[in-house]
């Protein structure tokens, strides 16, 4: 997500400069929100470990904790 709203947000910024510091704004917030999404996949990637005893953390490697 961030680097399309990058690639989208820099042509404008190239053609009208005052633009800059709201599209600058667009790109963190992107960023911030695709690290949430990170957090929110680490979390519930937990649960699961914590409840069922399937680590879905290491695809390929054995799926029960011993």
């Amino acid at each position: 997500m961030r680097a399309q709203v990058s690639a989208d947000l820099i042509p404008h910024m190239q053609r009208d400069s005052a633009i800059i510091a709201p599209a600058l704004d667009l790109i963190l917030i992107s960023r911030h929100l695709e690290r949430i999404a990170d957090h929110a996949t680490n979390v519930a990637e937990d649960v699961i470990v914590m409840v069922s005893a399937r680590d879905v953390r290491h695809p390929g490697s054995s799926d029960t904790l011993r």
